[in-house]
């Protein structure tokens, strides 16, 4: 189609710049969302330190009352919609599953933080896998992108958070994993192990991962 060397490096060269202004045009857009995370992320902050103040060391009363009264994922969820969701119709439908991956990728972020700072009974790691999994469900229905593993680390130390005795873990470790893939590495799963109150400091050091 185009015979003369010419016009071949002609339209090389087109090609170049069309991939070039492309580039341009992604990282503007890329800052772009970026600011506008930024804007949006300190109005969950106050749902975020509530966070903060829950107990996970729980009893069944506490754990059943939980059930009933949500302490803090509703609050979150709905501070979330609040600054999200009006977006969305300004937004082509590519963009706001990416502006709502990273408001995702802050929310968990902070959530690590938080829950690697609390200490936990059984019941309490049970409390934080019902907790994630709400979160999962409703970020899922925000967006058309899967959202399930930038939970993963949440969900893997609620696994951890829940077993019955240290040892446990290593069914689920290694050769046991099955399917899943570990995102906490070794010194993470016995810092999580340590936030239970009733496993041993002793059994989480002799624990060979």
């Amino acid at each position: 189609v185009f015979p003369a060397p010419a016009d071949r490096e002609k339209l090389k060269s087109c090609l170049s710049e069309l991939g070039e202004m492309s580039n341009a045009f992604k990282q503007v857009l890329n800052s772009g969302m970026e600011q506008l995370v930024a804007t949006v992320t300190p109005r969950l902050r106050p749902a975020l330190d509530i966070v903060a103040t829950i107990s996970y060391e729980l009893s069944e009363a506490e754990y059943a009352e939980n059930e009933i009264n949500d302490p803090w994922v509703q609050s979150l969820l709905h501070a979330v919609e609040a600054n999200a969701t009006w977006l969305q119709p300004t937004m082509t439908s590519n963009n706001y599953d990416s502006f709502v991956h990273l408001v995702i990728d802050f929310v968990v972020k902070r959530l690590e933080v938080i829950m690697m700072q609390k200490r936990f009974s059984q019941l309490g790691g049970l409390q934080l896998d019902r907790d994630t999994r709400a979160l999962v469900s409703h970020f899922s229905a925000m967006t058309q992108k899967t959202v399930r593993d930038k939970f993963a680390r949440l969900t893997q130390m609620a696994t951890i958070l829940n077993l019955e005795k240290v040892s446990e873990i290593l069914d689920f470790w290694g050769e046991n994993s099955g399917p899943m893939t570990w995102r906490l590495t070794p010194a993470e799963v016995r810092r999580v192990l340590s936030l239970r109150v009733d496993f041993k400091p002793e059994a989480i050091a002799s624990l060979k991962l």
